[in-house]
C-alpha cells in the first residue's frame, strides 16, 4: 500500500516536472516577444542624438524599436490636442511647469508607481508632482545663470548686486560696453531681478504654489522698487533691443550676460573667457532664478504603455542613463547619484549649485495664463510703452480677473 502511494507520488511529481519544464521553455521562448515592440519618443529638439545612444544597447538586447523625434520644445508639446486625437506618442518631454496643465487636460497618466521617489531630491519631485500623484520621471534639472566675461572683468564674477552695477556702468562709460546684461527682456530671463525687488507669480510656502488667488505681480514690495527697473533700463544695463541675440557678450561688448546650460556650446565656439555664477540680489545674498525639471511623460493615449513603464524603469531612472544624457546635453542631472558624479569646478556644476538655491517654477495649470500678462507687460517696459510699475499693475489686475473667470 505503501508502495503504491509512492509510486503515485513519483508518476505526479514526474508529471510536474515535465510541466514546469515545458511551461518553463514555452514562457522562456516568448519572454522576448513580450519586451519586444515598438516606442515612439519625443524629445527636445537637438537632443534626439543624445537619447538614442543612451538607450540603444536597452532596444538591442530587448528587440524594441525606439522612434526618438526631436519635436518638442517649450509647452505641452501640443499634446492638449494631439494626444486625444490618438497622434501623439507613448512618452514625450517637457517642462515641469506644464504639470498642472496636462494633469488638467487629461492627457497624461500617473507615474506613481513606476518613478523610484529616492533616486530624486524633494524639490525635483515637487516640480513633476499633482495632486500628490508623480506625473513624469525628472531627467534633468535646468536654470539661467549669470556669464561673466572674463576679458571685460578680470576679477571674475560679482559678489554683490553693486559690484555688478558699477562695473556695468563703468564700462558703458567708458565706450568699453555697450549693455552691461545681455538678456531677453521677459518673465522667465528677468525673474532674478522680479525676485530681487520683491515680486512673485504667487504665494509659495516650502517649493509649493497653495494659492493662486494671491498674485504678486505687483506686490506692496515690488511697488516700491519698481522705478529701479526704470533706472537699470536708462542705463543700458539692459538692453531695450529685447532680443535672444547673445553676440555683444561674445563679441566683448558686454561684460554679463544671462544664460542657460544651451549657451554653453555656442560660448565656447566663440573662444572667449568666461565665469558661471549665481546672479547677486539688490537686497543682499543671491537673487533666485527659476529653476526647470525636463522630464518624461506618459501619453494617456498611448499605444504602449506598459512597454513605456519598462522604459522608463530599466533605462530611464538609471545612474548610466543619468549621465549619459548630462554629458551630451550639457545638462544637469535631476538623478542625484549621476549629479554626485559631476566634477564641482565644471561649468554645468556651476548651474546646479546656483540652481540648488533657485526657484522651482510653478507647475500649476494657471501658468499659461501667467507667462501671457506677465510677459506682455515686459514687453510694454521695455518697448518704452510703460513704465516698470505701470506695466506690472496692469498685469497684475488682468491676471487676477482671467484667474477669476477661470
Amino acid at each position: 500500500m505503501i508502495s503504491m502511494n509512492i509510486g503515485g507520488f513519483m508518476k505526479l511529481h514526474r508529471l510536474g516536472v515535465g510541466l514546469l519544464g515545458v511551461s518553463l521553455a514555452f514562457f522562456g521562448s516568448i519572454a522576448p516577444a513580450q519586451a519586444a515592440g515598438t516606442l515612439t519618443i519625443w524629445v527636445n529638439t537637438g537632443d534626439a542624438d543624445a537619447y538614442k545612444a543612451a538607450s540603444s544597447d536597452w532596444a538591442a538586447k530587448n528587440n524594441v524599436t525606439l522612434n526618438i523625434i526631436a519635436k518638442c520644445g517649450l509647452g505641452d508639446c501640443g499634446m492638449s490636442k494631439l494626444g486625444p486625437a490618438g497622434a501623439g506618442p507613448d512618452l514625450f518631454f517637457a517642462t515641469h511647469d506644464n504639470t498642472g496643465a496636462l494633469v488638467k487636460s487629461g492627457v497624461v497618466t500617473s507615474l506613481s508607481s513606476t518613478i523610484n521617489k529616492t533616486l530624486y531630491p524633494t524639490a525635483v519631485l515637487q516640480g513633476v508632482t499633482s495632486n500628490y500623484q508623480q506625473y513624469a520621471i525628472p531627467i534633468s534639472v535646468a536654470n539661467i545663470a549669470l556669464a561673466t566675461n572674463l576679458s571685460l572683468v578680470p576679477a571674475g564674477a560679482p559678489k554683490t548686486w553693486k559690484e555688478l552695477e558699477s562695473t556695468a556702468t563703468s564700462l558703458i562709460t567708458s565706450g568699453k560696453a555697450s549693455v552691461g546684461i545681455v538678456t531677453h527682456l521677459d518673465g522667465y530671463f528677468l525673474q532674478p531681478f522680479f525676485d530681487s525687488l520683491g515680486g512673485f507669480i504667487f504665494a509659495n510656502k516650502n517649493g509649493s504654489y497653495t494659492n493662486t488667488k494671491q498674485v504678486g505681480l505687483y506686490s506692496k514690495a515690488l511697488a516700491k522698487n519698481a522705478s529701479l527697473m526704470d533706472q537699470w533700463l536708462a542705463e543700458k544695463l539692459f538692453d531695450k533691443s529685447n532680443t535672444y541675440d547673445g553676440s555683444a557678450f561674445s563679441n566683448g561688448k558686454a561684460p554679463y550676460a544671462i544664460v542657460g546650460p544651451w549657451s554653453i556650446d555656442g560660448l565656447d565656439k566663440a573662444g572667449i573667457k568666461y565665469e558661471i555664477s549665481g546672479i547677486p540680489s539688490v537686497n543682499g545674498g543671491t537673487a533666485r532664478s527659476f529653476s526647470g525639471v525636463t522630464s518624461l511623460y506618459m501619453n494617456r493615449f498611448a499605444k504602449n504603455k506598459l512597454l513605456a513603464k519598462q522604459y522608463l524603469t530599466e533605462v530611464v531612472q538609471t545612474t548610466a542613463f543619468s549621465k549619459s544624457i548630462s554629458i551630451s546635453t550639457n545638462s544637469y542631472p535631476a538623478n542625484i547619484e549621476a549629479a554626485a558624479a559631476i566634477d564641482k569646478k565644471s561649468v554645468i556644476a556651476k548651474f546646479g549649485a546656483y540652481g540648488a538655491v533657485c526657484l522651482p517654477m510653478p507647475n500649476v495649470a494657471e501658468m499659461g495664463q501667467v507667462w501671457t500678462y506677465w510677459n506682455n507687460a515686459f514687453a510694454d517696459w521695455a518697448s518704452g510703452k510703460a513704465k516698470f510699475g505701470a506695466a506690472m499693475q496692469s498685469a497684475a489686475n488682468d491676471l487676477t480677473t482671467a484667474l477669476a473667470k477661470g
